[in-house]
């Protein structure tokens, strides 16, 4: 019987290889048009009835998209000499094109150390930042995180799970949940006085985490890094002020089934840039008579995944994995194995791209006074909106196709 169904296998392919064969000859013999077409579209059946027959995951090119989402984040900490501890709560809602809602609840403790140089405040407002005083400050802090996540119907349903977890009542079980550990070193330059104030800061971040789906029992394990920075500039002369911020993340994601094989490698790189004006009270009548904005951001998602149940996928996810955990580091084997597995996502990964409209404002106050040792303290609630405005997908035939069915539901 195993032969049976092995040859079965066999004959199944060959049968697939040579109707690809025929309507790939009639299709090249046929003029331009609609049935120009299929020519196209045999690389893409043929790839997907293979991987069906595998048993890979052939369904990567249709997933649906994130079409939305509202993030809100509170975040606190204090400092007595160099010692910087702290909390962070994150509640993020997604809205995915097949109309279902993804929750999100983080919290991390935070511990670090800090050091500060002047004494200075900062005040934010929406979208302004007010700077008093003049300070800097350099910071190393880690964080240790857990997060659950629920894969709610729709909003309503959504809407009553973040009630109760705001109010902290009892939950159901969450469909998955995180652990993250991540490490970020910044920078702050702020200076303000009776005529206006500048703040400046860069941050490097790293971070290492797991996620553990309660269903298939199936785990990610995760790193990223990235970097990003802020800086805005105000004048009370005028009542006015600009600001610009910008991110650049990414991330390496592995999923590992129950029963411990590869089945997914994934790389998400993200990107965002945002600014505001708030513009002198003169002007702000004629900005809204004309329409003018005055604040707006933009975040890109470059999404890819390399199906792990293709061997060769595999040898090179294997081989980047080995080289990221060699004592002692071997640069030179990393970087070559990077690039192996980047050439593999390049000829055989599905590729999501998407572009979303960004919103963020913030409240919340900043102190610190010091000289080296130094005392201080900050707390901050952020919202952040985002609307999917593009998005295309590459497949399996390496063909990009603008993905409507994400649009329709912006």
């Amino acid at each position: 019987m195993r032969c049976a169904r092995g040859q079965g296998t066999v004959e199944y392919l060959a049968v697939v290889l040579l109707v690809a064969v025929v309507l790939g000859a009639a299709a090249t013999a046929m003029p331009a048009g609609p049935g120009a077409r299929i020519a196209t579209a045999v690389p893409h059946r043929l790839l997907y009835a293979i991987c069906r027959v595998t048993g890979g995951d052939c369904d990567r090119d249709r997933a649906p998209c994130d079409v939305g989402s509202l993030t809100a984040a509170h975040r606190w900490s204090v400092t007595v000499a160099v010692i910087k501890v702290g909390h962070r709560r994150v509640l993020v809602q997604e809205r995915r094109s097949d109309g279902k809602v993804v929750v999100t609840e983080t919290t991390a403790p935070l511990g670090g150390l800090e050091a500060t140089a002047g004494t200075g405040a900062k005040i934010r407002l929406g979208r302004r930042t007010l700077a008093l005083g003049g300070e800097a400050t350099a910071a190393l802090v880690g964080a240790y995180g857990r997060g659950r996540t629920w894969v709610l119907d729709d909003d309503r349903a959504a809407r009553a799970l973040v009630a109760r977890l705001q109010a902290d009542d009892p939950v159901p079980p969450a469909d998955s949940k995180v652990t993250q550990g991540d490490l970020q070193v910044d920078g702050t330059v702020a200076r303000g006085d009776d005529r206006g104030g500048i703040t400046a800061t860069l941050g490097v971040a790293g971070g290492l985490g797991r996620r553990d789906d309660r269903a298939t029992g199936a785990r990610t394990y995760y790193f990223e890094g990235g970097f990003g920075g802020e800086a805005q500039v105000s004048l009370r002369a005028v009542r006015g002020s600009a600001a610009a911020a910008g991110a650049d993340r990414e991330r390496y994601a592995l999923t590992v089934a129950r029963d411990g094989r590869w089945l997914d490698l994934a790389t998400v790189r993200t990107g965002e840039i945002s600014g505001t004006v708030t513009l002198p009270t003169a002007l702000r009548p004629v900005a809204e008579a004309l329409n003018v904005p005055t604040a707006g951001g933009r975040r890109w998602v470059a999404e890819s995944h390399l199906d792990l149940t293709d061997p060769a996928s595999l040898a090179a996810a294997r081989a980047f994995v080995a080289a990221l955990r060699a004592v002692p580091p071997r640069p030179a084997a990393l970087l070559s194995a990077r690039e192996a597995l980047a050439g593999r996502l390049d000829e055989r990964g599905v590729v999501h791209v998407r572009t979303y409209a960004l919103e963020r404002t913030a409240k919340g106050f900043d102190v610190r006074a010091g000289a080296g040792l130094g005392v201080g303290g900050s707390v901050q609630d952020t919202t952040e909106h985002t609307r999917l405005i593009a998005a295309t997908t590459r497949g399996l035939d390496g063909q990009w196709r603008r993905r409507d069915d994400c649009l329709q539901e912006v």
